[in-house]
């Protein structure tokens, strides 16, 4: 057996306790998205990661700083999935494009929502702070646009108080609630021909006036 050198040895420790974060917080996604953040514990989210406990200690000073992370984490991913939509100039288009994005998004990630379900049952610290710090200001955005685009015949007539919720379930339902859909439909898992029909059809319900501006 080659003894590694401890320079390689160094750069093995160093790597792994990089690593191990970015492990620690895959895991905590699928904890806390099937379990909630009560019905969740950091040794099993250790155990996940094949981790030990006090590595959540060294790298997270609670439970909540994990479940915040876990959260930022996700929102980052959404945050790339959305990138280059405020580039589309006109305002009809670039709300389809965000539609159909965000059911990739949801088919691709739905730890996220299955997150903001467990929390949203209850008015907590921890649905306050995500309402805040991530929810209000995409709700803001989405839903002065959507006036805008009623005003402009373009959107259904949803309720703008309402329009985030409509879209976000609209668009996420059948993928945070995977096991029904496939149990309903006899699928292992909905293909991406399933999937980029229901964005289409998703983007033709709320936006039943965008032909005419093409």
């Amino acid at each position: 057996m080659i003894k590694a050198s401890p320079d390689n040895q160094n750069t093995r420790r160093r790597r792994d306790r990089s690593d191990i974060r970015d492990l620690l917080i895959e895991s905590a996604i699928i904890e806390f998205a099937a379990h909630g953040f009560e019905g969740s514990s950091t040794r099993s989210i250790a155990e996940r990661a094949d981790a030990h406990q006090p590595q959540i200690n060294y790298h997270f000073a609670s439970k909540f700083q994990l479940w915040r992370a876990t959260v930022d984490h996700l929102f980052e991913l959404l945050d790339k999935t959305f990138s280059g939509i405020d580039e589309i100039e006109d305002p009809a288009e670039s709300f389809a494009a965000g539609i159909r994005r965000l059911v990739y998004f949801a088919a691709e990630h739905p730890h996220l929502n299955r997150i903001i379900v467990q929390e949203s049952s209850s008015s907590n610290p921890r649905m306050q702070w995500l309402t805040e710090v991530h929810v209000r200001p995409r709700f803001e955005q989405r839903r002065k646009l959507w006036r805008d685009l009623q005003e402009a015949g373009v959107a259904a007539p949803i309720p703008d108080e309402l329009v985030h919720h409509v879209l976000i379930g609209a668009a996420s339902q059948p993928y945070v609630s995977s096991s029904e859909t496939e149990l309903l439909l006899g699928l292992e898992q909905l293909d991406w021909a399933l999937i980029n029909a229901h964005a289409e059809g998703l983007v033709t319900t709320l936006l039943p006036g965008l032909d005419r501006l093409r």
